[in-house]
């Protein structure tokens, strides 16, 4: 086959999916997986993953027609990043694409798009915090701290073109603590109830992002990944209990 060689198990790659999504909707109703494209984007590996009930996250227009040419409706992908351009943008808007706005400028051509083809546009804001557990990605997204987030979300409520329909924060990679997810989950919950209290968006959904530790050795961890490498159940248990106590008031 020639060098360099790259051998994947589809039973392996199937049975990670399977629990992944077994640990998360057997605690909490209606959850949607998204696989990210940038971290593999081999049509075979994707094929599998979403053979098995897997959306499509992307974060560029490469990833987004890929997806696409994979067979992935356009209402099943979720569009990340903070680069996205006017044609692509204007394709993802016709298709139902889950759009996730990164910041001012992205919005405001979007508003343009939406104004173009007279119609509303559904958005999901990226916002960036501190969850008091990892280094706040502040360079991606609009901050809830400094009031950013809040205005921007003030703007679309009042525009003709826009709908407030989501909420997306990806907290860091590697992340080995579960609490930094339960942070992360009660801050965007606070956030989305302060939201709704002030305009007139109702959240269909949250999008908590990655980062999940995986069991490797690669990240410079002292002891062996399955002594400090929490389970996917035990961050879905984290997750889920913080959002069912969040939303129950």
């Amino acid at each position: 086959y020639g060098s360099p060689l790259f051998v994947y198990s589809e039973k392996r790659l199937r049975e990670n999916e399977r629990n992944l999504l077994r640990a998360f909707q057997t605690r909490y109703p209606n959850v949607i997986h998204g696989w990210s494209y940038k971290t593999n984007y081999l049509g075979a590996i994707c094929n599998v993953l979403h053979d098995e009930g897997a959306w499509a996250e992307v974060v560029s227009e490469y990833e987004y027609q890929k997806a696409r040419m994979l067979g992935v409706p356009g209402e099943y992908i979720i569009f990340n990043g903070p680069c996205k351009g006017k044609e692509i943008l204007a394709q993802a808007i016709d298709e139902g694409a889950r759009i996730h706005v990164d910041h001012l400028d992205e919005l405001f051509m979007i508003e343009r798009l939406a104004n173009d083809k007279d119609r509303k546009v559904p958005v999901t804001i990226r916002l960036n915090f501190n969850t008091g557990y990892t280094e706040p990605w502040s360079r991606f997204g609009l901050n809830i701290e400094s009031g950013q987030a809040m205005d921007v979300a003030r703007r679309i409520g009042q525009s003709e073109h826009l709908i407030l329909r989501g909420l997306h924060s990806h907290i860091g990679t590697f992340v080995l603590d579960p609490n930094a997810y339960g942070a992360q989950v009660q801050i965007m919950c606070d956030f989305m109830n302060a939201v709704e209290a002030q305009t007139d968006a109702e959240i269909d959904y949250i999008d908590i992002g990655g980062g999940f530790a995986s069991q490797n050795a690669l990240q410079g961890i002292y002891l062996p990944p399955e002594q400090v490498v929490p389970t996917v159940d035990q961050y879905a248990e984290t997750i889920c209990g913080v959002l069912h106590s969040a939303l129950s008031g």
